[in-house]
């Protein structure tokens, strides 16, 4: 039986960014994932998706996207490939009084991240 240090069990994006910065680390790892890349079954399939680095959540959340940019920078000059496309967003309209997804003063957050982070 093989040992390993780490098995990550599910190999979407952060499954497989995990388990990609262990064995940089110099980890042992093994990865399992119930379908064979790549597939349309996971939640970030698919050829569009936005990450944003003001983030209305909370401003604590804007580092990390921003380290997200580095590594997908650093994955893009190891594979020769176009991995990110950089373009602007523009948000229109106010919260709706109903809207329960969207936690309060969350425009305001965004506008601060975006703000203190540049």
């Amino acid at each position: 039986m093989a040992d390993f240090d780490i098995i990550v069990v599910g190999l979407g994006a952060v499954g497989g960014a995990a388990l990609l910065s262990a064995a940089r680390a110099g980890a042992k790892v093994a990865g399992f994932d119930r379908f064979a890349p790549p597939h349309m079954r996971g939640s970030t399939h698919g050829e569009t998706r936005i990450v944003r680095a003001a983030i209305g959540e909370g401003a604590a959340y804007t580092p990390f996207a921003q380290r997200s940019f580095a590594l997908w920078d650093q994955l893009a000059a190891e594979t020769g490939e176009r991995l990110v496309t950089r373009c602007g967003l523009l948000v229109l309209g106010g919260v709706l009084p109903h809207a329960t997804h969207v936690p309060a003063g969350f425009l305001e957050t965004t506008i601060g991240a975006a703000r203190s982070f540049g």
